[in-house]
């Protein structure tokens, strides 16, 4: 099922929280809206599932206008970052629930729903927890029991909002992968919110960077981190060094300022050509697959710089050294007049 968001506009008394979101999600499609708090993920989340009504605009389901459409009858499953799982009911019983509520005429019988739940049990990896309280199960457990109880329904359209924002952040990756390997196996159109950065770049296909109200842009995580579309897109995917000097000028101020990821950033122990610039060492971490360093420039800022750890043993730095850094040919292509 598509989704498609026309001019969406929602308030709170003087607060914008929507002004004018348009776009489409292709049916199957895995997407993230992505963005700071406050900037209006989770409340277009709850727009596109009927839990909130806009104050102007439509909402699409592959095609036709929503907008009055009762949640219900959306085809939609929602999964909350706390898991508002029911804690009387056993793990098969939370996951069965959305079936056994079912008009009379709608419901499954009774077989029909154990066979159902026993193939989610499965597709979760908990068919040995079938009969345990939501107490007794570990954070990362009581998510993928979320995630089934919404799937139990058949929706159309699955929205996750911030589903793993209370995770520790190893069981996050873990599920990240699961959820990446059950997308790719139901291809149900899935819409989630995050402001974890390494998860939309890592699972999305499409990421929606959104900024008071509004989508700053829309792309394939490649796209957005190293075509950024404006300052706030730039800045706010990974850490980037503004050089506002010309190259070979080391004026600060000076138009047109360059963006550089530190990955790009070319450190050398001397001085090899026109477009360098002078600083020293402040700052090493050699924790970590990269090493990152922390350079003070000669107009005094901070230059964040990150490289292997055979490149860091072939130059041999050390805290207070003197070294020389460029864009290394590299730079990100984004209009940052306004920075």
């Amino acid at each position: 099922m598509s989704i498609g968001l026309h001019d969406i506009h929602k308030r709170y008394g003087r607060f914008a929280a929507l002004a004018g979101v348009t776009f489409t999600v292709d049916t199957g499609a895995l997407v993230a809206l992505l963005g700071p708090s406050g900037s209006g993920k989770t409340t277009l989340l709850r727009v596109i599932a009927g839990l909130e009504a806009a104050d102007r605009g439509r909402v699409t389901l592959d095609g036709t206008d929503a907008s009055e459409r009762h949640i219900a009858d959306r085809q939609v499953g929602f999964v909350f970052q706390h898991y508002a799982l029911f804690r009387h009911m056993t793990v098969f019983e939370n996951i069965a629930f959305g079936l056994r509520v079912r008009p009379r005429g709608r419901r499954p019988g009774r077989n029909e729903i154990r066979a159902r739940v026993g193939k989610l049990l499965q597709l979760v990896q908990l068919e040995s927890m079938a009969h345990r309280l939501p107490s007794e199960l570990s954070g990362g457990q009581r998510q993928r029991v979320a995630l089934a109880r919404a799937l139990a329904v058949e929706p159309r359209v699955l929205l996750l909002d911030e589903p793993f924002g209370a995770l520790d952040a190893r069981v996050r990756k873990e599920l990240r992968r699961w959820l990446r390997r059950l997308h790719d196996e139901m291809q149900v159109t899935t819409v989630f919110v995050t402001h974890d950065q390494e998860e939309a770049l890592e699972l999305a296909d499409q990421v929606v960077v959104m900024n008071s109200g509004r989508v700053e842009q829309i792309g394939a995580p490649d796209d957005v981190y190293h075509r950024p579309a404006s300052p706030f897109v730039c800045q706010f995917l990974g850490d980037v060094n503004i050089f506002h000097a010309r190259s070979g000028d080391a004026s600060p101020g000076n138009p047109p300022p360059v963006a550089v990821r530190p990955h790009q950033v070319d450190l050398q122990m001397e001085r090899t050509g026109p477009d360098q610039y002078e600083g020293r060492v402040v700052w090493i971490n050699r924790a970590g697959p990269i090493v990152k360093v922390e350079v003070l420039a000669e107009w005094g800022e901070t230059v964040f710089v990150e490289m292997p750890h055979e490149r860091f043993r072939n130059l041999a730095l050390q805290a207070g050294e003197r070294v020389y850094f460029s864009a290394g040919g590299s730079r990100l292509n984004v209009p940052l007049g306004v920075v």
